[in-house]
């Protein structure tokens, strides 16, 4: 048993407490030593022990601690909305970097594997812009070859105007298709002059990574 003065030494510790918490168990025949012991923290700050947590305490941290004393799981406090919030927008930000970084990597395996040079890179830009530039060249003429057949056609109907004749149905159809492809295929040269430069920017930012990836090689 423990004697007098022991007892007095060990009043003010946690792990007389706990001590106490086992001499109990043992009186008990070993019923709360068969139960878990949780430790938790009260309104006062004071460490307290048992063999289940108060009411008021069952949102608050608390832990279970074995026949040794040490702790072997840990409940964390009930957080709060803000702090279940932040919480989730962690995580979010977490994921969202941790795929970034990802394709970030493959980027740049593809970068290497791709290209053995700077200059390879630089040839491959130049041939993709003067694919693109070929396509913007023949849309271009083209579109001066359907404006000169609306210009035919618009001198056409003003003879009729002129006339006082009404104008041919199939003549304002022409002249309505002419018109309706010669938007698309601007449209389609404006998109292209796009391309041409989002390749050049591409390129760039390809080049400068590269150079980043080989600077040490």
């Amino acid at each position: 048993m423990l004697s007098n003065r022991n007892c007095n030494d060990m009043k003010n510790s946690h792990r007389y407490v706990f001590c106490l918490i086992l001499l109990l168990a043992l009186l008990s025949g070993g019923k709360v030593l068969a139960e878990r012991i949780y430790k938790w923290v009260d309104e006062t700050g004071e460490i307290q022990y048992g063999d289940r947590v108060p009411p008021q305490y069952a949102t608050t941290e608390r832990s279970v601690i074995n026949d040794q004393g040490r702790t072997i799981k840990v409940y964390e406090a009930a957080k709060t909305p803000e702090e279940k919030a932040e919480a989730q927008a962690l995580v979010k930000q977490q994921a969202e970097e941790k795929k970034l970084t990802e394709q970030q990597v493959l980027r740049d395996h593809t970068l290497l594997s791709t290209y053995s040079s700077e200059e390879d890179m630089l040839m491959a830009r130049d041939n993709k812009v003067a694919s693109v530039e070929t396509l913007i060249q023949l849309t271009n003429s083209r579109l001066d070859s359907m404006q000169k057949r609306l210009n035919g056609l618009t001198n056409d109907a003003a003879e009729f105007e002129r006339s006082g004749k009404k104008l041919p149905e199939g003549l304002v159809n022409q002249m309505k298709n002419l018109k309706e492809q010669i938007e698309h295929n601007e449209d389609y040269v404006k998109a292209k002059q796009k391309e041409k430069e989002l390749i050049a920017s591409k390129f760039d930012e390809d080049i400068k990574r590269y150079r980043e990836l080989t600077s040490g090689r």
